[in-house]
Parts: C-alpha cells; sequence; structure tokens
C-alpha cells in the first residue's frame, strides 16, 4: 500500500479515480497521472479485500453462535404448589364398566373428495424447486458477468502478467496462503516461484491440481482459487 501521499481515506481515493476517468475520457490524462490513478486504484483493492476479511470472520462468528442453543434452567415448581400437590387426595379410580358402557361408533361416511383448488395447491407445493446451493448462485453470478459489456479497466485486468510474484498484492498474499497453500508461508514463495517458471499454462495447471490443491486437507474458498487461477493463466496469455 504507497504511502508516498500519506493517509488517503477510501473516498480520497474514489474521487482521485474519479479525475483520472475524466481525464481519459477527454484524452487528457498524463502517464504520470495513469501511474498515480493505478497505484490509487490498488491501494483501494486491499482496503476492500481488508473489509471483506473482516466481514466473513463476522459472519462465521454470528453463524457458531446461532448454531449453539442457549442452555435453559431447570423449571423448578414453587413449595407452596408441590405442597398442595402431595396434600390432595388421589383421584379416584375410573369404573371400568362406564367405559364399555357407551359403544363404539365407527365413521362410515365416505370421505369428503378434494377440492380443486386445494389439490392443484398441494401438487404446486410438490413441484417447488429446491433451495439452489452456493455453487449455482456463484454459476449464475459468473455467467451474468460474462454477459456484461466488458470496461477498459476490465480489459487491463485479463492483461498477460510478466511476473506472477509482483503481480500479485499484499492483501492477496496473505489470502492465497491461507486458502491454497494451507497457511504455509514458504511454501507460498515456493509454489509462486514454481508456476511462475511453468514452460505453458497446462504445466502450470497441472502442478497447481496436482501439487496444490490435491494436498490441502480442506477444500479453498472458491472465490480465492478464482482469483489465483486467473493470475496464472495471465501469466501464460
Amino acid at each position: 500500500m504507497s504511502n508516498a501521499k500519506g493517509f488517503r481515506s477510501m473516498s480520497d481515493l474514489i474521487e482521485e479515480l474519479k479525475r483520472a476517468e475524466q481525464g481519459m475520457q477527454s484524452g487528457a490524462l498524463t502517464l504520470d497521472a495513469l501511474d498515480a490513478a493505478t497505484v490509487s486504484a490498488r491501494e483501494l483493492y486491499e482496503r476492500l479485500v481488508v473489509l471483506r476479511h473482516k466481514a466473513r470472520e463476522q459472519s462465521a462468528a454470528k453463524t457458531r453462535t446461532a448454531a449453539e442453543p442457549p442452555s435453559a434452567p431447570p423449571v423448578q415448581k414453587p413449595a407452596a404448589v408441590e405442597a398442595k400437590a402431595a396434600a390432595a387426595p388421589p383421584a379416584p379410580a375410573v369404573q371400568a364398566h362406564a367405559a364399555v358402557s357407551s359403544p363404539i361408533r365407527l365413521n362410515t361416511q365416505p370421505a369428503k373428495p378434494i377440492e380443486p383448488a386445494v389439490a392443484a395447491a398441494v401438487e404446486e407445493k410438490e413441484d417447488a424447486p429446491v433451495m439452489r446451493t452456493a455453487a449455482e448462485f456463484l454459476k449464475e453470478a459468473l455467467a451474468a458477468k460474462a454477459k456484461a459489456p466488458v470496461s477498459i479497466v476490465e480489459k487491463l485486468e485479463h492483461t498477460r502478467i510478466g511476473d506472477l510474484g509482483r503481480a500479485i498484492t499484499l492483501s492477496d498474499k496473505f489470502w492465497f496462503t491461507k486458502e491454497i497453500f494451507g497457511g504455509d508461508a514458504k511454501a507460498y514463495e515456493v509454489g509462486v516461484s514454481l508456476l511462475n517458471s511453468a514452460k505453458d499454462v497446462e504445466e502450470a495447471r497441472d502442478f497447481l491440481n496436482e501439487e496444490l490443491l490435491s494436498k490441502l486437507k480442506t477444500p479453498p474458498d472458491p472465490a480465492a482459487l478464482e482469483a489465483f487461477t486467473d493470475l496464472v493463466e495471465r501469466r501464460f496469455a
């Protein structure tokens, strides 16, 4: 994160990017101004990533708290109620012949047919779709993103990367280390170096799947895996 201009709030960074966009549209944006806008964009991105991590941790903590129901204290009867129950005489036994004296009558009337509206509602409820999984939501989001028009910034984000290690920001480094390299910083450095020196994208993909992902004890965060895979593929674009 750049500190050349001191601490800048997210509002300041957004305003600076807006001015850079206006200069780009009017054709008055210089190379130095473009470099400054790139630094501001990366600084804003890193802060958003940190906020996303904090939001995920708070959401996970709330979920764990809600999943643990509080233990209810045992209900104790007042001493006056217990004493009254103990002093009350036992209830008289019910005579057996009293129950037999009333004959049991079976309902021999035919069952009332189900109304068509009720039957249609039941059928509609049975055919209702089940709740979609997170993977299905992610698939729909990616499909919608693919149909959206591509902006200049998105085109720049998919250009070729010369050095994989330098292209990964500091916040993404912590993210990838935790999700893809099992929290091992040394494994991250070695893995990124080997991926960066692969001869082509096929070799890089094989190494990512066989040497990294297959050895994880828990599946990585899909968003982290998608972001890391995109950077690896841009290395050989």
